[in-house]
């Protein structure tokens, strides 16, 4: 058998460059591969961070995380008291917490009406509450919304339509 002097660097020649070739593309396969993990990070990223924007805009509006009301019961009562005179009173009906004075504030109108002011919290909450909110003196209406507000959370201990006799 002859052999031709390039006959081996020919043959070595095609073998490297098909080894390169190779090599050349598994490496644009590797950079290929990173960049699609590396995309998919991204868009797994952005849908955590919309994920979590989400749960805060929902956490705010539903008010979750804010200051719960204080668990007492508590109803209205109207006594009347004299000709034309109606006593209105908060009596705590059950509940096992309290609420300080400072932390409530009541309003009493006429059903239909927007309450004009409210007035601050004259004691104590709690489930063993009989307190005094008002006297109506020959009311113009009979019907009236009593109101009572946790200031804290916003949430009313009492709403709820009175009808004097």
């Amino acid at each position: 058998m002859v052999e031709f002097p390039c006959q081996k660097t020919c043959e070595f020649s095609f073998a490297s460059r098909t080894r390169g070739r190779i090599q050349d593309l598994r490496e644009r396969e590797t950079i290929f591969t990173r960049e699609v993990r590396e995309g998919a990070i991204e868009y797994l990223l952005m849908l955590a961070a919309v994920l979590v924007i989400v749960a805060v805009a929902v956490a705010y509006v539903l008010g979750i995380g804010g200051t719960p009301k204080p668990n007492i019961l508590l109803s209205v009562e109207v006594n009347k008291v004299g000709e034309d005179n109606y006593d209105i009173r908060l009596v705590g009906t059950g509940g096992t917490d309290t609420c300080p004075a400072s932390d409530w504030q009541y309003a009493i109108y006429p059903e239909g009406e927007s309450p004009t002011t409210w007035k601050p919290g004259t004691t104590e909450l709690s489930s063993t509450t009989d307190t005094h909110l008002e006297t109506l003196q020959n009311p113009e209406s009979r019907t009236y919304r009593v109101r009572v507000q946790h200031k804290p959370s916003g949430s009313y201990f009492v709403d709820t339509k009175i009808t004097i006799p």
